[in-house]
């Protein structure tokens, strides 16, 4: 159980956002090596519906999506086991939360829509939301005032929404892509755990 201090707080915050950060950067090791095999098997071309397509232009992001969701799953519900329990199936919604959002990302080119720095922000925005929704089917049952999650989520994928098209390149993205929605998720993450802490406490105190 997490100790009600700011030393203990600041340690939980500092944890998240770390291992959230390296979400996204271990997850392009995996797509790359994983697009290495593919690339192996099926060559370095793929034909879909009589349109060649560079196999790994068109593959990683259905590679990707999957594998970052499942990492970032994994790093945080090694963080949270800590502090609840039961938070096994954190992994499976959290991976099927950034499916589900890279699907909704993709309905402006369904309806040929062709903005492509708008399709890019409301796609922070849909996986914020996304992502916020299926951890938060989980954490309702753990936590009170789980609500906020989603609210947390929403706002820290859509800040990425507002950074200027031409600073969403190379490494800066990477980091970004981690950073901000961590930072937003692991400030709730830590008012949460108060709460935990506090009926903890209070328990203790009358037993």
């Amino acid at each position: 159980m997490i100790a009600n201090t700011a030393m203990s707080r600041w340690s939980l915050f500092l944890l998240w956002v770390i291992l959230t950060i390296l979400c996204i950067p271990i997850a392009l090791v995996i797509d790359f090596g994983l697009m290495r095999i593919l690339v192996a098997v099926i060559g370095d071309y793929i034909s879909v519906n009589g349109v060649r397509h560079i196999t790994e232009d068109y593959l990683y992001m259905y590679t990707l999506v999957p594998i970052a969701g499942f990492v970032t799953g994994t790093l945080q519900y090694g963080v949270l086991r800590r502090y609840l329990p039961h938070m096994g199936w954190w992994v499976v919604t959290t991976t099927a939360g950034w499916i589900v959002g890279a699907c909704l990302a993709l309905v402006p080119d369904w309806i040929n829509w062709t903005n492509p720095l708008m399709t890019m922000r409301l796609a922070f925005l849909e996986l914020g939301l996304a992502i916020g929704i299926a951890q938060w089917l989980l954490l309702r049952r753990r936590v009170s005032r789980a609500g906020w999650w989603i609210a947390a989520s929403v706002v820290g994928w859509g800040l990425l929404a507002v950074i200027p098209g031409d600073q969403m390149v190379g490494p800066l993205v990477v980091l970004l892509l981690g950073l901000i929605p961590a930072c937003a998720t692991a400030a709730t993450l830590v008012l949460l755990m108060r709460q935990v802490q506090s009926k903890a406490a209070q328990r203790a105190s009358t037993s």
